[in-house]
Formats: C-alpha cells, sequence, structure tokens
C-alpha cells in the first residue's frame, strides 16, 4: 500500500492506494501520527479512497482509531472517492454516521474549514 501526504488550505490531504488491509494498517496509523505531531490542534483530514481497492476489519479499525485520536484534539475527518464497495463497507458497518463522507476533495476541504 502507498500513501501521498499533501496539505491544502491547512487541510491535510492522505491519498491512499492499494489495500487497506492487515499488515498495511501500521503504516497509515503511524504516517497520521506523524502528521498529527505537526498538527496537533483541531487537525482537520481528508481520506482519499480513490485508488483503495479492499479495506478489512483492520482497515476499519484504523480509521476508527485515528477518528478517536483527532477528536480528542478537536479536530475532523472526512473521507472521500470510495467505491461502491468500500462505501457499502462503511455503511454496513455505520461508520457513516461518524465520517463526513464527500463525493470531491473540493467539497470536503470546504466542509472541513467551516467547522473551524
Amino acid at each position: 500500500m502507498k500513501i501521498t501526504v499533501s496539505e491544502k488550505k491547512e487541510i491535510v490531504i492522505f491519498r491512499l492506494k492499494g489495500r487497506v488491509i492487515a499488515p498495511s494498517t501500521k503504516r497509515v496509523l503511524e504516517t497520521v501520527e506523524e502528521t498529527l505531531i505537526r498538527h496537533a490542534s483541531s487537525p482537520r483530514l481528508v481520506f482519499d479512497f480513490r485508488e483503495v481497492s479492499q479495506i478489512d476489519g483492520a482497515g476499519l479499525g484504523t480509521l476508527m482509531k485515528i477518528y478517536a485520536e483527532v477528536r480528542r484534539c478537536g479536530g475532523k475527518i472526512a473521507v472521500i472517492n470510495m467505491n461502491k464497495h468500500i462505501r457499502n463497507i462503511i455503511i454496513r458497518t455505520r461508520l457513516i454516521a461518524i465520517l463526513k463522507c464527500f463525493k470531491s476533495e473540493d467539497d470536503a476541504v470546504s466542509a472541513l474549514l467551516q467547522h473551524r
């Protein structure tokens, strides 16, 4: 799995590529934790799933762990560009209730900037 990190208007964007499954989830968590050190106050994170082909329970658990940590810091998380399969998993596991889902990066960035 590959992770690319960029920033857009104070929002950190994680572009994931490949499968978000064990053991690659450890790399996702480490990358996010490194980012949170630099953005400790009210972090705003976007996870781009455009090139993610699969997510498993470990991947979902990692998202939940990241969500809990970011929320403790007063931050927000958004996910974008989920394929139908991943979106169905997010809905079935009821993570849709806590993860902000957007169709585009611009929509996610705009929404997260409004919730400072």
